[in-house]
């Protein structure tokens, strides 16, 4: 079963990573981060990922003309929550939705800004989802099947991807937008995939905020193929991506997820899927889904 668990991490490093790649016993072509045994003829291969760091919403002191400022920025083309602990603030607390990407002054005096500690999480918490009916999420028009559904047991447990959908479909094939909006972010600059902890932040993956506030996720996408970059607007069915399997993933597919602010908290949201005829459906497990482009 094709399944995934997919942890946000919106900044990484180069690195470099040695592979191997050899002939197995029936001729065909194997590429591992592992040496095989025995007398294969084995090429090694130096892989280097290029280095691509993502700036993130901080809070930071700031002073000019004599004043101490505490500054909170936001670089995403969606809001973003903030929460400010200090002794600056009467409540001990102060909560900050900020939007685009701007700076907001949360605090300003002649002394040094006291001690803080700060916490952020994407989109507005006061966001209300509405009831939209989501298209296929792949543009080909073969039959792919949904491999992993809502409170699927393998990953689909946490919050954040309770509401998800795994669907599996070879690497390579177009992953399309299910629904208008404005690209967050994406990465793209990871190329392999496991079981271990170690993989839970390397996934590949584009972000879409929609007009509701909500916001869908589109991950393990293949290295070096994200078509579209922060701030694009995009309409249903614009190809974002290729397939892959990238990050914590048992083998190439899709993993989908539709998630809001629930107030300084990621929450996946349920969701339906219309078919080509028009007619909604809930995502389930075995089902067969299809796009709506051209590509086979």
């Amino acid at each position: 079963m094709t399944s995934c668990l997919l942890a946000t991490c919106l900044s990484c490093s180069s690195f470099s990573q040695e592979m191997y790649k050899y002939r197995d016993s029936n001729g065909k072509w194997v590429f591992s981060d592992k040496r095989p045994a025995g007398t294969e003829d084995v090429e090694s291969l130096n892989y280097q990922a290029p280095q691509k760091t993502a700036p993130k919403p901080a809070v930071y002191r700031q002073q000019q003309d004599g004043w101490h400022y505490l500054i909170a920025n936001n670089p995403y083309h969606a809001p973003v929550e903030f929460r400010v602990l200090s002794a600056a603030f009467a409540a001990g607390s102060h909560t900050h939705i900020a939007a685009g990407a701007k700076q907001e002054v949360l605090y300003k005096s002649r002394t040094p800004t006291p001690a803080y500690r700060y916490g952020w999480q994407l989109g507005d918490p006061a966001t209300q989802e509405v009831d939209y009916l989501y298209q296929s999420p792949v543009s080909s028009r073969a039959q792919h099947t949904i491999t992993q559904s809502f409170n699927g047991t393998f990953s689909h447990t946490d919050a954040a991807n309770k509401h998800a959908v795994d669907i599996a479909m070879p690497v390579g094939t177009h992953i399309s937008a299910a629904r208008e909006g404005t690209v967050i972010w994406t990465k793209d600059d990871y190329h392999m995939s496991g079981k271990t902890e170690y993989f839970l932040d390397k996934a590949n993956y584009i972000k879409v905020l929609h007009d509701d506030g909500t916001y869908a996720v589109y991950a393990h996408i293949l290295m070096g193929s994200a078509m579209v970059q922060p701030g694009d607007r995009i309409k249903a069915g614009d190809v974002l991506a290729r397939s892959g399997s990238s990050g914590y993933s048992t083998g190439p597919h899709l993993h989908f997820v539709i998630r809001k602010n629930a107030g300084l908290k990621t929450t996946s949201i349920p969701f339906k899927f219309v078919d080509l005829g028009g007619t909604p459906f809930v995502p389930t497990r075995g089902m067969k889904i299809q796009g709506v482009g051209t590509a086979p």
